[in-house]
């Protein structure tokens, strides 16, 4: 338990030189100015008020354009003293000083001389006499500054003369305008959190990314997360009750633009006035595991509201400046502000000491609050600079990278006007993973140095948390000299990416430590437990302790043995006792750091004596149940504040006899579980379950917490389907859809879901449907169906929420069964934000081509697919009644799907696409209908519907064909170790004499490949039928030799150019050979992958596309062509595959729109070269049997065929199209052993001219089966 006192004593200061010097001389300084005004306030009353050169200008100009609709101005007016001297000021300054709160005291004292107030001048109010002579004049007073000796006003042109005038009035100026730059697209999809993310304890869901970038992870399995630490955000509103900050405890919030302290959403305000501030505050503070958990999840927060956003026109700064010293009288470390100021400043402004946001800035540093503010999104645009207040030499001042680590195209550029480098450091600012501000457990992505700046507030309060003694100064230093870049700093990184991990542990000493709990152990030694390092080494460490409230006493904190780990002991206590304690440990470096951080004042309690405290336990009651999913899994949380002994379970059937207790299986983290304890034979459907679950604790009496009885029934049901109501959300900045055309795409009035339609017909065909808000969910809301339905109905804006998106990878990606029904997730899956393998890996497909493509049409040769036929005949042409761009997609399946209906005006897009994850025909994986489903005409919806759902949950039984064959590798020892791979993941290896066989295998087309490192590749196609089994399939490998070549040719790609870039990899021809195989390294860095066309042209003029626009908004292209990295076409690397690799390869990049740029960064080229094997033996004859490349290749009007044969035999060479079609047998007959060549003239059998193109040349002989490609052109 943590204690708080109300009062602290002032710790010693800091013995940092750097520290120190850098506050003395900021102090003096900022203190120079006031101290002048205060003490020579008669000689400048004296002399006359100056009104602002700025403000000079606007006098008297009716069209100045920041007026206000009334017509007057808004200003800053300062004053000369704050009326107050001799000994009334001392009074005063000493009332200052004692209203401190001790929070406030401690943080002051960091950066406060010993001896010295921890107040001056400039935290008295100002004087309220100046201020009622100004509201005398009919202006209108807005906000105070304690700090600048200033308030604000609304006042007439003919004010501003008077107030200047007045001899208690310093300067009079306008006060400051801010307006977020916007971020000009549409952000970066996020990366979804994969199977890294097992290497943390915490799972960190859609924030994966961001976190591993800026190293977070490894500071929070330190035990870091910000406790003890309290940030003041400066935002919009707040919505603290979602669910990512419903747990943040808030100590004080303010809304400054209506003067009342509720910052959430208010009668009034606007839709959007919560947005930008619950988004901010979730980057830096957020704890959603499975979701979103950001840096600081363990910190407290002061709110302040400072950004009207009810008009178009800028925030004044006066808010901003009030704020600050609001969240700073309140206690706050740090301040994390996404405002700056700019308009009436010009850039020589920028220089660290002239704007008023960024003068209060560095007052707050001098106070001890570290200030962290946005660089801004300027880079590019008319200003071009960081704002204000990222100018102040004390500001840590953050710019934005994308996920790969480059600075995005908006993150203002440094320096300041005075020469200093900005920004301090980088972060992740470009498709953030934030709260949903519109959605209590929703969540979504936005982009800009918004983001970047809270994330790394966030890491500033884990350096805080772990040594809680550093300064401002301090902490700007661990986080810069540990960033990626702090051995070369630049103005466009700073001093680079932050690295949490190094910076927590550069300073202090680092004390972590899990506290202890009551007890009732009477008069034995508590031990206790810590784990403390420090960079430099530690001098000191101590365990302080006290009984009942007395004296404090001190033993050392001894090494036990294990890294890093010290322990203590306090002496054995009486019942009833109340024992405090603190630790404490001194570092090489001169810092201390306690724990709890404001120790002696604060301290960890626990009580010794009988325990009387009931477990928790948190159930939810299981709903009922299908028979066909028996057992329901039972499943609770619970904990005890001594520890808990077990939780059990007891249950009554149909009102019959207790059975039980049966415990539930301990899962860690206080979760509980058990499959219900009665086996399906002793089930059946109406069944009434009634059932119990008790939490006991280990206390010597054990006490007990109970939840039930709960009861349920069974149901016989056809099957448990999962629907996912994904209605649209017209809330301002939810995450936005664009279109290719990069433009965003407007919302639909009445757009809806088909959800509730869905389930209706699911449960009138005999399932059991329940239907859940899409927003938020995880794979773990999955769990208890069979089925999922993602409906999306004519949603103009589906799957918004990066969790939603993940989940469904992750249930495909565990072979779950999954519907999708939308008319635009297949333009949002490349055009918008979701995640990048979206449409590959959910929806199998590899293209959009527009909406209302027209009816659906069945696709030949699918007339008895059960999707068509089970239990309901579906009609040849089904009408789509189209009214708006949400009810239909025309999208193009992948290879790995196949299509069912097509559409009238793309009859090979999608329509119904199926994918299957296995090759069972009797059902599959996926269905993707492409269209709103209550488009569709008359009933056909309904029944495409329930025929989808019973297609999918058939049952699949296994195949009765097989295929076998014998692989020979010459002049090897033996011929296993072949890979063979028949697609689907059937594979098999081939034994020492080469044989293989693959079992179990379904009626229907296969691709074998036959590979083996060091050895050509072979690929076979064949087509089984049901209990075939199909024999002598025979290959030869030939040896090969790798080998690498790789550029970094580092250029920068144009944007929208047709001229685009090219680089170019020459293959020596001493060094060349003919090709077996051809991949592709690329490492190109762009900021929307559908812009870019990439393309690949051989020293023959060859060429390949590798990617073709596709991949929309997604980051990058970097990889392996083709095997992380698809190629896109037209043509295939095989392509290359019998050339000549001799000569130049040229790499070729297009951007074919506006508004993204990139480079390539470098690529290279990885060849197989088949090696020379001897012609002939001693003999004369060929010593193996191969098929060599014709010549020449490309060829018009004919080509040359040569192959050698070791032995004589029946040998058929013909010629086939590249559907496997025979073009033209030019040898059937028996040949002798030797070489031999035939022609082909580009005649088919029947002697007609074929048409340009790829063919293929096939070589049957005794041995096996050799092909290889051939270009006609004519």
């Amino acid at each position: 338990m943590f204690q708080d006192r109300p009062r602290l004593s002032r710790p010693s200061c800091p013995s940092c030189p750097s520290c120190l010097s850098h506050l003395s001389r900021l102090s003096l300084s900022l203190s120079f100015g006031l101290i002048f005004l205060l003490v020579c306030g008669a000689a400048l009353a004296a002399a006359t008020p100056t009104v602002s050169p700025r403000l000079d200008a606007a006098l008297g100009d009716d069209g100045f354009v920041w007026r206000n609709d009334d017509g007057r101005l808004t200003v800053w007016v300062f004053f000369v003293d704050k009326g107050l001297a001799g000994a009334a000021l001392e009074r005063a300054l000493d009332q200052a000083e004692n209203e401190l709160s001790a929070r406030v005291a401690w943080r002051r004292a960091k950066v406060t001389a010993t001896g010295q107030r921890l107040v001056d001048a400039r935290d008295l109010p100002v004087c309220p006499r100046y201020k009622d002579a100004i509201t005398r004049l009919g202006a209108e007073v807005r906000r105070d500054s304690r700090w600048l000796n200033a308030a604000s006003f609304r006042m007439t042109d003919t004010q501003v003369r008077q107030v200047a005038a007045l001899p208690f009035v310093a300067k009079v100026d306008l006060v400051a305008r801010f307006q977020r730059t916007p971020v000009p697209v549409a952000p970066t999809p996020d990366k979804r959190h994969d199977e890294r993310s097992s290497r943390w304890t915490i799972d960190y869901g859609g924030n994966l990314a961001a976190m591993e970038q800026a190293a977070v992870p490894a500071v929070h399995e330190m035990g870091i997360n910000g406790q003890g630490v309290i940030i003041g955000m400066l935002d919009t509103g707040f919505h603290t009750a979602h669910e990512a900050l419903a747990g943040i405890p808030v100590i004080a919030a303010y809304d400054f633009v209506n003067d009342d302290p509720e910052v959430d959403n208010e009668a009034g305000d606007p839709g959007n006035a919560k947005n930008h501030g619950t988004q901010t505050m979730s980057t830096a503070m957020g704890y959603a595991p499975g979701n979103l958990v950001a840096p600081a999840f363990g910190a407290s927060a002061v709110l302040a509201k400072t950004e009207d956003v009810a008009t178009e026109e800028p925030i004044e700064e006066d808010h901003w400046v009030a704020g600050l010293e609001f969240v700073e009288s309140h206690g706050a470390d740090i301040v994390s502000s996404s405002l700056g100021y700019v308009d009436w400043y010009d850039w020589s402004d920028m220089d660290g000491n002239t704007a008023v946001s960024t003068i209060a800035a560095d007052l707050a540093v001098a106070r001890g609050v570290i200030v962290i503010n946005s660089a801004g999104n300027s880079r590019g645009n008319n200003w071009g600079h960081i704002n204000a207040p990222a100018d102040g030499d004390s500001v840590i001042t953050v710019g934005a990278v994308t996920s790969t680590g480059f600075y995005t195209f908006f993150s203002s550029p440094g320096p300041s006007y005075d020469g200093r480098i900005k920004p301090d450091v980088t972060a992740l600012g470009s498709g953030n993973y934030v709260a949903d501000p519109n959605n209590d457990t929703g969540y979504g992505q936005a982009s800009g140095t918004s983001f970047s700046c809270p994330l790394t507030s966030g890491v500033a309060a884990l350096v805080l948390s772990g040594a809680p003694s550093l300064t401002p100064m301090q902490v700007r230093e661990a986080l810069r000299e540990t960033a990626s870049r702090a051995d070369d700093p630049d103005n466009d990184y700073g001093w680079g990416i932050i690295n949490a991990y190094e910076a927590v542990r550069y300073f202090a000493p680092v004390i972590l430590h899990e506290p202890l709990a009551d007890t009732e152990l009477v008069g034995v030694p508590y031990t206790v437990t810590a784990t403390i390092t420090d960079r430099v080494g530690l001098l000191a460490t101590q365990l302080h302790y006290r009984v009942d409230g007395g004296t404090w006493n001190s033993v050392p904190l001894s090494a036990t043995g294990n890294p890093d780990e010290y322990a203590g002991q306090i002496p054995g206590q009486a019942v009833g006792a109340q024992v405090d304690y603190y630790l404490w440990a001194s570092g090489a470096s001169g810092l201390d750091t306690r724990l709890p951080n404001m120790a002696p004042d604060s301290f960890f309690t626990f009580r010794v004596g009988p325990d009387v405290t009931a477990p928790f336990l948190a159930h939810e009651a299981l709903g009922d149940q299908a028979l066909i999913m028996w057992p329901p899994l039972v499943q609770c949380t619970a904990a005890d504040n001594l520890g808990l002994d077990r939780v059990e379970l007891t249950y009554t059937l149909n009102g019959g006899a207790v059975m039980g207790p049966y415990s539930l299986v301990d899962d860690g983290d206080g979760a509980y579980s058990l499959s219900f304890p009665v086996d399906v034979s002793g089930v059946q459907a109406d069944d009434q379950f009634t059932y119990t679950l008790t939490a006991i604790d280990a206390a010597g009496t054990p006490n007990q917490t109970v939840s039930g009885p709960h009861s349920f029934q069974v149901i016989d049901a056809l099957g448990v389907v999962l629907v996912l109501d994904d209605s649209p959300s017209e809330a301002a900045d939810t995450v936005q859809y664009y279109g290719p055309d990069k433009q965003p795409m407007a919302f639909v009035p009445g757009a809806r879901s088909s959800a509730a339609s869905i389930a209706g017909w699911l449960e009138a065909a005999g399932y059991m449907a329940d239907v859940i808000d899409a927003a938020g969910v995880t794979v773990a809301d999955f769990t208890d169906y069979q089925l999922v339905v993602l409906s999306c109905g004519d949603n103009p804006t589906p799957v918004t929420s990066p969790s939603l998106c993940e989940a469904l990878h992750d249930w495909v990606a565990a072979g779950g069964k999954l519907i999708v029904e939308s008319g635009v997730i297949g333009l949002g899956a490349f055009y918008a934000p979701c995640s990048p393998d979206f449409a590959s890996e959910v929806l199998h497909v590899v293209d959009w081509h527009g909406d209302d493509n027209g009816d659906l049409i069945m696709v030949a040769g699918q007339e008895n697919h059960p999707l068509l036929n089970n239990p309901h005949i579906i009609a040849p042409t089904v009408d789509i009644i189209y009214e708006d761009y949400g009810d239909q997609d025309a999208v193009t399946p992948a290879a790995d799907a196949y299509l069912v209906m097509g559409t009238v005006n793309q009859p090979g897009d999608a329509g119904i696409l199926v994918y299957d994850d296995n090759l069972a025909p009797q059902a599959a994986q996926t269905v993707y209908f492409a269209f709103n489903v209550e488009a569709v005409a008359g009933d056909f919806g309904a029944q495409l519907t329930e025929n989808a759902v019973r297609f999918l949950l058939a049952e699949e039984l296994p195949g009765t064909a097989s295929l076998a064959g014998t692989v020979t590798l010459p002049g090897a020892p033996d011929f296993s170790g072949v890979l063979v791979d028949a697609g689907h993941g059937i594979t098999t290896i081939t034994g020492l004499d080469g044989t293989w066989s693959l079992d179990s295998l379904h009626a229907r087309s296969y691709t074998l490949t036959f590979s083996k490192a060091g050895w050509s590749t072979r690929i076979l196609d064949v087509e089984v039928a049901d209990g075939q089994a199909l024999t002598g399939l025979d290959v030869s490998l030939l040896p090969v030799t790798e080998t690498h070549y790789g550029v970094e040719p580092n250029l920068a790609i144009p944007d929208n150019d047709p001229t685009g870039i090219t680089s170019t990899i020459t293959v020596p021809v001493d060094e060349a050979g003919v090709l077996a195989g051809v991949t592709v390294d690329v490492d190109i860095a762009h900021t929307f992958q559908g812009d870019l066309v990439v393309q690949l042209t051989g020293p023959d003029g060859t060429v390949v596309g590798l990617h073709d626009r596709a991949g929309g908004s997604v980051d990058d292209i970097a990889g392996n062509y083709p095997e992380s990295l698809e190629v896109s076409g037209p043509g295939s690397l095989a392509d290359f595959q019998g050339l000549d690799n001799a000569g130049d390869w040229v790499l070729s990049i297009v951007d074919n729109a506006w508004g993204d740029i990139g480079t390539l960064n470098a690529w290279g080229l990885n060849f197989l070269i088949l090696e020379p094997v001897s012609g002939v033996g001693d003999s004369g004859l060929p010593t193996v049997t191969r098929l060599l490349p014709n010549a020449p290749n490309p060829f018009n009007p004919q080509t040359r065929i040569r192959f050698d044969l070791a032995v004589g035999g029946r040998v058929r060479l013909g010629i086939y199209d590249i559907r496997g079609h025979l073009v033209r047998r030019l040898v059937d007959e028996n040949r002798t052993a030797g070489s031999h060549f035939v022609r082909w003239d580009g005649l088919d059998d029947r002697g007609r001219v074929v048409s340009s193109g790829v063919y293929l040349y096939r070589l049957s002989h005794p041995t096996g089966i050799q092909e290889r490609k051939m270009v006609l052109v004519r």
